[in-house]
């Protein structure tokens, strides 16, 4: 009784050490003071300012909304792509010693620190701009180089939330849907995507949201290019107060992320049931 006491207590503690500054910007975004520690009365003028574009940084902040939104999009499509074809053939693969290899590779990515990858990417596409004479400084070639560099950091981590969905599925499924006049291409589209599609769509949020939270891959990448991550950093460059709007702008991007959490939770919850 005593250790369950002690175990909830301490879990309790972690949670609030975790969603304790959330919920105080939740809070916080419906003031207009820009310090988060004094409370000037409640008012829904910074979401109204952040919609109406009358905030003072509003044409940046909106300019780097679609920017983010833009190369997120993409980043966590093409991660998708690559991580789900990346699992089925790394679960495809029946020698323990090259699978262990192939995800072994996959992995220094993860516990690579950021910034040597993304100076590593710097190079290569420094490299490749002054081989193919590309101009760096339009926005479709800047925002192609960072979608793939993000997904160089994204796709690994589909491919882990894909590859325990593969493993627990049932390979007699797919070959009873071959025996029964499936193509393989059909088979897997009938059979095996419908099976791992919880880790496929877990993976495409996740990259999606180390997408707009990426910093350090865009800030050595990219110039002249605004995401929200860059612009935050310069917006509190000089230890100015960040515009009370933001805090608008991320309880809402919060809210967001929440609720598809919770969207997806609940067949997972369903299905543990029966």
């Amino acid at each position: 009784m005593v250790r369950k006491i002690l175990v909830r207590t301490f879990i309790g503690i972690v949670l609030i050490m975790l969603y304790l500054p959330i919920v105080w910007m939740i809070v916080f975004s419906f003031t207009e003071t820009p310090s988060f520690s004094d409370w000037s009365g409640f008012s829904f003028n910074n979401y109204i300012n952040l919609f109406s574009g009358n905030g003072p940084n509003a044409d940046k902040i909106q300019e780097a909304i679609v920017n983010t939104l833009f190369v997120g999009f993409f980043v966590s499509l093409l991660s998708t792509v690559l991580g789900t074809l990346g699992a089925i053939g790394l679960h495809a693969i029946h020698n323990k010693r090259v699978k262990a290899t192939y995800s072994t590779v996959n992995q220094i990515p993860l516990i690579n620190s950021e910034i040597v990858t993304a100076i590593a990417l710097a190079l290569v596409f420094n490299l490749f701009a002054s081989l193919f004479k590309i101009n760096d400084g339009s926005w479709g070639t800047t925002a192609f180089k960072l979608i793939l560099a993000q997904t160089t950091l994204c796709a690994p981590y589909v491919l882990l939330n894909v590859l325990p969905r593969l493993q627990k599925t049932d390979n007699k499924i797919y070959e009873a849907a071959l025996d029964l006049g499936c193509t393989p291409a059909k088979a897997m589209f009938k059979v095996v995507l419908p099976d791992i599609m919880p880790g496929i769509i877990v993976g495409a949020l996740l990259s999606f949201t180390l997408s707009i939270d990426d910093f350090v891959i865009t800030k050595i990448n990219v110039t002249s290019f605004e995401t929200l991550s860059t612009l935050l950093y310069g917006l509190k460059n000089g230890k100015h107060p960040l515009p009370a709007d933001i805090r608008a702008l991320f309880t809402i991007i919060f809210f967001i992320v929440f609720s598809l959490m919770m969207v997806l939770y609940k067949p997972k919850k369903k299905q543990e049931k029966h």
